[in-house]
């Protein structure tokens, strides 16, 4: 029994550590799309909590609050002071120009939130958008646009004044893929393009606009092939010698070359 009881301490106390040892950015909660907790709280100052262990950070404004609704801003002492302070991290996609928003409801008076892109240990930088309320039950958003590819960006969460613990639920975190990645994927879907590759005896095009020009070069830039096509048209190639070509269409007053490897 006595085994058990310092098992059960034990266990405690290391879910306990876990949930508090977050004294820089390098222990920031990773979140992804579609995120939401409820019931987030810290000890206090003095209590094995975050604690206010940043050290530098900027007053940043531009986000939203219930309470403050037609202008709002995250004062710098909201992380600096004595009270807790808290981070969220998102890490963005391969494609440029993701945008992301996120939100919480405060359970105490004169906290912050803020998104930002920068975090040298206990120093927060590269502001993005900024909230405070100094009441509770405030709705607080910031948002992050056009962010880079691969990017960090940060979500603090802080309180200014005593009691100086946190406690607030995220009810809102959403990702807006880029445009750009999306018009990449339309354009690639509907562009011209030739298969197999390699190819054996039948060269295939797909998404030609109308008739075409096809033309077949070798490597030493010799004309091997010439031929119009209609748009459903393919192209026999078994007469050619294995090899890389270059194959140059020509199509509704485009041009667009290709390297096959011819089996």
């Amino acid at each position: 029994m006595k085994k058990l009881s310092f098992f059960m301490v034990s266990l405690f106390v290391s879910i306990s550590s876990v949930a508090f040892a977050q004294f820089s950015c390098s222990g920031a909660v990773p979140i992804t799309n579609g995120y939401t907790a409820s019931g987030i709280t810290t000890p206090g100052t003095g209590a094995g909590s975050p604690e206010a262990w940043v050290t530098l950070a900027p007053t940043c404004s531009g986000g939203y609050s219930t309470s403050q609704p037609t202008s709002t801003q995250s004062h710098h002492q909201v992380f600096t002071t004595a009270g807790d302070d808290y981070v969220f991290s998102y890490t963005t996609g391969p494609v440029a120009g993701e945008s992301v928003s996120f939100e919480i409801l405060t359970h105490q008076p004169y906290m912050g939130l803020m998104a930002f892109t920068e975090c040298n240990g206990t120093e927060l930088s590269g502001c993005q958008t900024g909230a405070y309320s100094p009441s509770t039950n405030a709705t607080l958003r910031v948002t992050a646009n056009n962010l880079p590819a691969n990017q960090t960006v940060y979500f603090g969460v802080g309180i200014w004044s005593t009691p100086n613990n946190l406690n607030f639920d995220v009810t809102n975190f959403t990702v807006t893929p880029s445009s750009l990645g999306l018009n990449e994927t339309e354009m690639k879907k509907n562009s011209l393009e030739v298969y197999p590759n390699p190819v054996q005896d039948i060269l295939n095009f797909s998404n030609l606009k109308g008739n075409a020009d096809v033309t077949v070069f070798n490597m030493q830039g010799q004309k091997v092939m010439e031929k119009h096509i209609k748009a459903d048209e393919t192209m026999n190639v078994s007469e050619l010698i294995s090899g890389t070509y270059m194959v140059n269409v020509i199509n509704n007053n485009n041009k667009k070359t290709f390297k096959v490897l011819k089996k």
